[in-house]
């Protein structure tokens, strides 16, 4: 053992031993700071997140790095740098963005504060966006007569109507009627091209953005989407507001996000981002 080379094999040995430890000893720490970085927000950062739909633009989407864009977007953004709030905003399949906020994985949406959403969301008094709804159908629909003398939403009783998962506006007002669910809005645009159903009813502008886009993209070429015509939707118009989770260390910015959404109105910058994505 006491061999110079004998020991200059044991010591390089030792040396290669410790380094190994140090490396998986690193590997673990890298790890555990990775998996500390993707805790919820809502947790473990003095972040504001709010979680929203990836397929509904003009007024929110994904571009094609996965960030959000769109007019709610641009509205929160603006109201929460007024407000010195430090913002995340990521978009999702709606459905997922929904479940994010019911877990306490985020601490906002913005949508139709429906009943069932109120169980654990308080909303804005303030409306983020408001929307006229119509209803679409086809220029040849058999039932053409019916859906163009529709008065109110018992009307739409024995129609064929479309619509897509998530929407709680359909959900709470259209189940009663039953609806062939779509996944996104832009599958409900694709079926109502296609003649699977009589009416769709929803936001003018969302739609015939999302009509635009999709034959843009040059598929689809045989779906009637210029024989889509529309009529007046017999409700009122409806809200978008910023609802924040009961249980979100947020909650209490509700009354200044009012405050600062008035403010936008005022000064112009509400109808500068409107016009910025609706012409």
């Amino acid at each position: 053992m006491n061999n110079p080379s004998t020991k200059s094999i044991i010591s390089t040995l030792v040396l290669r031993a410790t380094k190994l430890k140090l490396h998986r000893c690193k590997m673990i720490i890298y790890t555990i700071v990775l998996l500390l970085t993707l805790v919820s927000p809502v947790l473990s950062e003095n972040v504001f997140f709010v979680a929203d739909d990836m397929d509904a633009a003009p007024y929110i989407s994904a571009d094609k790095y996965k960030k959000p864009v769109g007019i709610f977007y641009d509205i929160i953004s603006s109201a929460l740098g007024r407000m010195g709030v430090p913002l995340r905003y990521e978009v999702f399949p709606w459905k997922r963005a929904q479940l994010l906020v019911q877990n306490k994985q985020a601490d906002a949406l913005v949508t139709i504060p429906t009943p069932a959403r109120l169980e654990y969301l308080v909303p804005s008094k303030e409306p983020v966006f408001t929307m006229k709804y119509k209803i679409f159908t086809q220029r040849d629909n058999p039932n053409i007569a019916q859906i163009s003398s529709i008065k109110s939403l018992a009307d739409l009783k024995g129609l064929r109507i479309i619509d897509y998962i998530g929407d709680g506006w359909a959900e709470k007002n259209l189940s009663q009627f039953g609806v062939d669910w779509s996944p996104n809005l832009s599958s409900a645009c694709k079926k109502i091209a296609a003649y699977r159903g009589d009416v769709f009813l929803q936001d003018e502008i969302m739609v015939l953005h999302a009509i635009k886009n999709i034959k843009k993209k040059g598929m689809y070429q045989e779906l009637q989407f210029d024989n889509i015509i529309s009529f007046d939707a017999p409700v009122s118009q409806i809200g978008f507001h910023l609802l924040i989770h009961k249980e979100s260390k947020f909650l209490k910015l509700l009354s200044e996000f009012d405050e600062t959404i008035r403010a936008m109105h005022k000064d112009g910058e509400f109808e500068k981002i409107r016009g910025r994505w609706i012409r």
